[in-house]
């Protein structure tokens, strides 16, 4: 019984914490804008990406990360006898970033929130040296749905294969069942990741999924001019243009005051 409750708190802190989405904070302090209402809507690191630039996406990103891998980690360190903990920690702040109650269930896709779990895991080495080749490949594939589907799948396969080979120092439970929870675990995650992009599977099957220009994303950063303000192309198309108005009586108001000051001169 003291163990189900154990597990039931971490999962509850750990969907609350989960949460807390910081592409929203973010936004909005930096830019005064609800995320909800720009781009695509979705409030996530890549939407961030599109909308306001490299800075603010990396920020949402490495947010997103710590949040999950410390959480994860904490609950580890508070339950070091339960083995699972970890990744029951992991599984709720994910669910609950995706689905956060206080937004109407209505939140991002989990994608950092995952690596954050994979990159304060045991195979950090392996989760931050695969970052760096997708952050790579992410140059020459501008599609960050695609970059995201390699990146999680790739640690996934890496972290399932680990715990079925490796021989690990599993206490609570035998090898074989936390390998068998955790890859369950993985994968369910995996497919609600895949669920939460379906939109964007669609679009790139249908050949209508929009490019991001990752290189031009990282120059506008690096490039701009101090004190320059950056603004995102998306909102110059799209912001309506100024109306001017011309008052006709006014401005024949206008012109026999000039005339009549033109004449006075003259006299």
């Amino acid at each position: 019984m003291e163990t189900v409750l154990y597990f039931i708190l971490v999962a509850f802190v750990s969907y609350f914490i989960g949460t807390i989405n910081f592409s929203k904070i973010l936004a909005w302090y930096f830019r005064h804008k609800d995320i909800t209402k720009v781009g695509s809507g979705n409030p996530g690191t890549m939407n961030m990406l599109r909308s306001f630039g490299f800075g603010l996406a990396l920020a949402t990103f490495l947010g997103e990360v710590v949040k999950s891998g410390l959480t994860c980690l904490i609950f580890q360190l508070i339950f070091p006898q339960y083995d699972i903990i970890y990744f029951v920690a992991g599984f709720f702040v994910i669910v609950g970033y995706m689905f956060p109650v206080w937004s109407k269930f209505k939140g991002g896709k989990g994608v950092a929130c995952f690596a954050g779990v994979f990159l304060f895991s045991q195979l950090w080495y392996v989760a931050l040296g695969w970052f760096v080749v997708c952050f790579i490949l992410f140059l020459f594939v501008n599609y960050g749905s695609v970059i995201s589907f390699t990146y999680i799948g790739g640690l996934c396969v890496g972290y399932t294969i680990y715990v079925w080979l490796a021989d690990l120092s599993v206490s609570w439970l035998s090898q074989n069942t936390y390998a068998i929870i955790v890859t369950a675990v993985l994968w369910f995650l995996y497919a609600l990741m895949l669920f939460m992009h379906r939109g964007n599977i669609k679009r790139l099957i249908n050949h209508t999924e929009s490019k991001i220009d990752f290189k031009a994303k990282i120059k506008s950063m690096f490039c701009h001019k101090k004190g320059e303000e950056i603004i995102d192309e998306e909102y110059v198309e799209h912001s309506p243009e100024k109306e001017i108005v011309i008052d006709e009586d006014n401005q024949h108001s206008e012109q026999n005051n000039e005339d009549n000051s033109s004449d006075s001169k003259k006299q």
